[in-house]
């Protein structure tokens, strides 16, 4: 801490230049006390007395400061001995961490989209593929190519059916897609792509699901980051397979009850539908407050009719306040070229001041897991 200069009885005085100007210990500024180029001196005071009269400014130490301070490591050096004892403990009694479940996990993640990105790539190619594709085809797998058609097939909407790790980092990949295949009962074309003299050139097309299977192997090539590099190979060429099983007996859906669509719930789920998808009226009007859905923008088709509508429970022309259904809808849509398709949608309809209120799309139809000869006993207050 900066002292401050004054001048003792008994010696002359210096200059107003020759006085240092030291730092103030607040802000750092030239004390006012010191004279210097840019304050004047302290005037003397007007009590009568010489410039030797005046008292000094008093000096102000802080005197308490060597104390509180070794008071602060005292109680530094009392805190680490007491923290010694709990650290040891909370070290033996914590659950071990368990970071290596979700790196497993992310890699698995990646490993499987690796895969699946591999086999549908490679299926896609074998089937557009021709007899001058065979380098193209080489670059995917290590199987030898061997034979290729003349001529590729013609395909679209694939996608992966099923994954699952096999083992040693294989991974099983099922490919669905369309193929353009001759209909049935018509004359497959000449095995050299001419048609003889009078034979219809061109053959009816039709799409076939089709579904394929490969082998893909993933490897990690550099474990030191979170996202690992991968080396990825198709071991064999796509094997035609069955397609997933059909379910042998398609279960019972929830909606026991028939709605018209010319009753108040009809006509809420008639009015909600046409604002949600062909752009007629707000759609705010008819949802429950709290529900928040929004429609689909730019609409994509010009009218909605609702030709059908099932609920999970009764619903009437005077509803009490709470009173709802789930209700299974059937429409038909009139797209914007003017051709009409049927879709279903799944609402649920909530009653409040005597009208039918739309409180959310359904993701799912709901499964009847009633069993046969008994009654939902909770269809009344769901």
């Amino acid at each position: 801490m900066s002292s401050l200069l004054v001048r003792r009885r008994g010696k002359k005085a210096a200059k107003p230049a020759e006085l240092p100007g030291p730092a103030d210990g607040v802000t750092g500024t030239a004390s006012p006390w010191a004279g210097g180029p840019d304050r004047p001196a302290t005037p003397a005071s007007s009590g009568g007395g010489g410039a030797d009269d005046d008292p000094p400014p008093a000096v102000v130490e802080w005197s308490n400061g060597p104390a509180l301070a070794t008071k602060a490591w005292g109680a530094l050096l009392a805190l680490a001995l007491l923290a010694g004892p709990a650290a040891l403990v909370w070290t033996a009694l914590r659950p071990a961490p368990a970071p290596v479940t979700a790196v497993a996990g992310a890699a698995s993640t990646a490993q499987s989209a690796a895969a699946t990105e591999r086999a549908v790539e490679l299926v896609e190619t074998w089937l557009r593929a021709d007899s001058n594709d065979k380098q193209l085809i080489a670059s995917l797998t290590n199987a030898p190519v061997g034979t290729l058609p003349q001529e590729g097939q013609t395909i679209r909407d694939s996608s992966v059916a099923q994954v699952e790790e096999a083992e040693n980092d294989v991974w099983s990949v099922t490919v669905g897609v369309d193929v353009a295949e001759p209909a049935p009962g018509s004359t497959p074309p000449p095995a050299d792509g001419q048609a003889k003299e009078g034979e219809q050139a061109e053959v009816p097309l039709v799409w076939v699901r089709r579904y394929f299977q490969v082998p893909v192997l993933v490897q990690r090539t550099d474990t030191r980051y979170s996202g690992p590099d991968l080396a990825v190979t198709a071991l064999a060429l796509p094997s035609p397979v069955p397609g997933p099983a059909a379910v042998a007996e398609a279960p019972d859906l929830g909606y026991s009850e028939t709605i018209s669509p010319t009753s108040p719930a009809g006509q809420s789920v008639a009015g909600f539908l046409a604002a949600m998808v062909a752009g007629d009226g707000e759609i705010t009007r008819y949802l429950r407050p709290g529900t928040s859905v929004s429609a689909v923008t730019p609409a994509p088709y010009t009218a909605v009719a609702v030709t059908g509508i099932k609920g999970s429970h009764e619903v009437t022309e005077n509803p009490a306040d709470g009173d709802g259904t789930h209700a299974l809808t059937t429409v038909e849509l009139t797209r914007l070229d003017g051709n009409k398709t049927t879709a279903q949608y799944v609402l649920t309809l909530v009653a409040r001041d005597g009208r039918w209120e739309v409180a959310g799309v359904e993701p799912a139809v709901r499964i009847d897991t009633t069993p046969t000869g008994t009654t939902d006993p909770g269809t009344a207050g769901e």
